[in-house]
C-alpha cells in the first residue's frame, strides 16, 4: 500500500519569496508541512550548533550532530527530525550565485555532510549569524545586502574546500562539475552524452575522460544514475502513473522505461516505489 504522506511532497518555496537570502532558527515555524517528504526550490544549508536528531536526504539517512553541517540542494526529497537540535538554516536562491562569483551552484554538489574542528565551525556559524544581523535590517542597504552575500560567499568557498582544494584551478573539475550540473538540471529531456557535449561546446570523449578522473564512472553512468535518482522521486511523489512518469521523462514507451528500472534494479517499477516509501515509513 502507498504511505499516505507520499502524497503531500511538493515543492516549497522560501519563507519570504522576495528575498534571495535569509536566515532562520532549526526550530522556526516552516510556513510548510516539514514532517512530510518535501523538495526545496532553493538551497538550505543547516548548522547544528547542539543536540542532535536525524534526516533523509534523496534517500539516505544521515544522523545530526553538534558540529555538523549539511547542504540541501533544489530538487532533492527531504524529511528532517529535529529532535534536540538547535542551530541555524541558510536559505537562498540559484540566483543568488550571480553576486559571488566565482563560485558555482553545482560546487556544492559533491557532498550533503560536512564536519569541522570546532573552532571553524563556530567561525562558520558566526558569520551566518551576522548575516542574520544584516538581513533582519528594516532599510537593507544594497552595501549590506552585498555584504551578507561576501559572507555567505566565505560559507560556500569553505564547505567546497573540504571536498576539491582544486576548485579554481582544475578546469577538468570545473567540467565535471558543470557536466554534473546540466545533467541535473536537463535530465527530464536530454538523456545522451553527446547532448551535453554540444551544450558544453566538448567532446563526448572528453566528458568521458573527466568523470573517470573524477568519480570513476563513464558520462553515460552519470545520466543514469541522474535519470534513476528522478525516478524514485517521482514514485515517492505518488502524482504520477508508471505510464505517465515514462512519458514525463521522455522515455520511447513504458516498455522501455519498464527495461531501464529492471536493467539498473532488479525490480519492477512497483517494487522500486515500494523499495523507496519502505526508507520513509
Amino acid at each position: 500500500m502507498v504511505h499516505k504522506e507520499a502524497n503531500k511532497i511538493s515543492y516549497v518555496e522560501l519563507p519570504q519569496p522576495s528575498m534571495m537570502l535569509t536566515i532562520e532558527p532549526l526550530d522556526y515555524a516552516n510556513p510548510y508541512d516539514f514532517k512530510a517528504l518535501h523538495r526545496h526550490d532553493y538551497f538550505e544549508i543547516v548548522l547544528v550548533k547542539e543536540g542532535s536528531g536525524s534526516q533523509l536526504i534523496d534517500f539516505s539517512p544521515y544522523d545530526m550532530q553538534a558540529g555538523e553541517i549539511f547542504v540541501i540542494y533544489p530538487g532533492q526529497v527531504h524529511l528532517m527530525k529535529r529532535n534536540t537540535a538547535n542551530g541555524l538554516l541558510i536559505q537562498f536562491k540559484k540566483d543568488l550565485f550571480e553576486y559571488i562569483n566565482p563560485v558555482k551552484h553545482y560546487h556544492l554538489y559533491s557532498s550533503p555532510s560536512y564536519r569541522y574542528d570546532a573552532e571553524l565551525f563556530s567561525h562558520l556559524y558566526d558569520m551566518t549569524a551576522r548575516i542574520n544581523a544584516l538581513v533582519q535590517q528594516p532599510n537593507l542597504t544594497s552595501v549590506a545586502r552585498h555584504k551578507a552575500y561576501s559572507y555567505l560567499q566565505i560559507i560556500l568557498i569553505t564547505l567546497i574546500e573540504a571536498h576539491s582544494d582544486k576548485l579554481f584551478i582544475d578546469k577538468e573539475h570545473f567540467l565535471f562539475t558543470e557536466y554534473l550540473s546540466l545533467v541535473t538540471a536537463n535530465i527530464h529531456t536530454k538523456k545522451k552524452v553527446a547532448d551535453y557535449g554540444d551544450m558544453m561546446n566538448c567532446s563526448a570523449a572528453k566528458l568521458n575522460e573527466v568523470c573517470k578522473k573524477s568519480i570513476d564512472r563513464t558520462a553515460l553512468e552519470v545520466i543514469h544514475e541522474e535519470l534513476l535518482l528522478e525516478i524514485r522521486r517521482l514514485l515517492l511523489l505518488n502524482e504520477l502513473s508508471f505510464k505517465e512518469i515514462s512519458y514525463h521523462l521522455n522515455f520511447d514507451s513504458p516498455s522501455n522505461f519498464n527495461a531501464f528500472i529492471k536493467n539498473k534494479t532488479g525490480l519492477t517499477p512497483k517494487e522500486l516505489q515500494h523499495a523507496v516509501l519502505e526508507i520513509y515509513n
